[in-house]
């Protein structure tokens, strides 16, 4: 008899996917960045988060990622991860100083390992091209002005909340990636700011 072992990635225990996140203030006239917010940008969580819930476009109607992930080349991967994944709204949460992405996980059942890393890559995608690549566009009104939001940059790390949380107990504030809960960056956008 033959057992088959695959890992599970926990993410049940606490449905967030987190990553690093790039903001900054715009100016009011010309539209272009004035100033980068590195680790400043905690103070506008709650305007980033009221914005994006309510954020939509022609083509992207919804906030639910789950909407235009795709499979083409692994249908049964797909159906996996939609049947264990109901829906996935992005927000941003503060930590300290900082603020990051938090992917808020509908779900049914775990992932595997590779299954998260899948729906990473897929989340990614929309991040760098589909759904955040629209949101970068726009500017999210604060009481101090414009800021934007990318969700996709140069060092983009993903990782799960037990992994945010162990490292910022360690007293650091990035999870360094690793094949089970982060994807490096692969390029960087055309039109950054």
């Amino acid at each position: 008899m033959k057992l088959y072992y695959k890992a599970l990635s926990g993410l049940i225990d606490d449905p967030h996917l987190y990553s690093t996140i790039r903001a900054g203030q715009v100016d009011p006239e010309s539209g272009e960045t004035v100033e980068a917010l590195y680790d400043n940008a905690a103070q506008y969580c709650g305007d980033i988060s009221q914005w994006l819930r309510a954020f939509q476009t022609e083509e992207y109607p919804t906030g639910d990622l789950m909407q235009y992930l795709h499979w083409p080349d692994d249908p049964q991967v797909e159906a996996e991860i939609r049947r264990k994944i109901r829906s996935a709204h992005v927000t941003v949460e503060a930590s300290g100083d900082l603020l990051y992405a938090r992917l808020d996980l509908d779900m049914t059942e775990d992932l595997t390992v590779s299954e998260l890393e899948a729906f990473t890559e897929q989340i990614e995608s929309q991040y760098r091209d589909g759904w955040g690549a629209e949101v970068e566009i726009m500017n999210i009104p604060t009481a101090d002005g414009a800021v934007y939001l990318r969700l996709w940059h140069d060092g983009a790390a993903f990782f799960t909340g037990a992994a945010k949380e162990d490292f910022e107990r360690q007293g650091q504030t990035v999870p360094p990636p690793s094949r089970a809960s982060a994807m490096k960056a692969k390029g960087r956008r055309s039109h950054e700011r």
